[in-house]
């Protein structure tokens, strides 16, 4: 349904050009800033002119003086295999839930909703004094066995499996299919909107946790990505150019990824919320 002029009043424009460049303008800065000598940046007015001294030697700085690219090495690592990991037991423990019948359903599945409730910063202590108990520190292993969070996961799942036709089970029970076969024929070919849906979040989510990596890693050469930024945003702390570049370098594969797999969000939004 389209809207007609009278319907778009004129405030609510006006807020949402505000917003919009309230959201705008730090990416602005950002990416501008990068380019820009460190003088530009501490003058006053600031310089954010497109058109005048740009240059590139703030990228060469932080590729030739950082370990940035061991840093993506490691953040895409622990990242794609927590995506992977948390997507499968979603999807599985969702399927479990929705089409399944064994004693104490309901009250397993409420207490794994119980554990969306709970601040992440609540979890820090127990979380580490288990990983320090299985010598799981220091080890990208370690770090992604646990950073995995599939509670979201079994909930999308288990809504969007829920809403598949029960002809689909019903015609495959009758062939004697077993629950595996049904799993993989079935629920896996036609929970791919929702599986996508949960490794984006979990991805995203893993790539950008700061605090938990911080705790987890000492060791150089497994930092990742929040990590070693924000180390180096320490070091230079007197040039906002240079920050503003290794930003920039970091923001750049999340923004792509987004561009990309930004249908997988539209869905994200609404998997399973309608019957039918």
């Amino acid at each position: 349904m389209k809207l007609s002029r009278k319907q778009i009043s004129v405030p609510s424009t006006i807020w949402i050009c505000l917003l919009m460049a309230a959201m705008i303008l730090p990416f602005y800065v950002m990416i501008v800033g990068a380019f820009k000598p460190n003088l530009a940046l501490i003058s006053s007015p600031i310089d954010l002119d497109l058109t005048t001294d740009l240059t590139i030697k703030n990228f060469l700085h932080v590729f030739s003086k950082t370990d940035i690219f061991v840093w993506l090495r490691n953040s895409f690592v622990i990242s794609i295999s927590v995506a992977v990991l948390t997507s499968l037991i979603g999807v599985t423990a969702g399927y479990a839930f929705a089409r399944m019948r064994f004693r104490g359903k309901q009250i397993l599945f409420l207490l794994v909703m119980a554990t969306l409730m709970l601040p992440k910063q609540m979890l820090l202590i127990p979380n580490y004094l288990v990983a320090y108990s299985l010598n799981l520190q220091d080890r990208l292993i370690g770090v992604i066995l646990t950073s995995i969070a599939p509670a979201f996961g079994v909930f999308l799942s288990r809504q969007f499996i829920s809403n598949l036709p029960s002809e689909l089970f019903d015609a495959a029970e009758v062939d004697g299919c077993s629950e595996l076969r049904k799993f993989t024929k079935i629920v896996l070919p036609l929970s791919l909107p929702a599986i996508g849906t949960i490794s984006i979040f979990s991805f995203f989510a893993t790539f950008n946790d700061y605090v938990w990596q911080l705790i987890m890693i000492s060791d150089k050469n497994l930092k990742t990505l929040p990590i070693g930024v924000a180390m180096f945003a320490q070091s230079a702390s007197t040039n906002k150019s240079y920050q503003l570049a290794a930003a920039c370098i970091a923001s750049a594969p999340l923004i792509l990824l987004f561009i990309l797999l930004q249908r997988f969000f539209i869905k994200g939004a609404t998997a399973g919320a309608v019957k039918g």
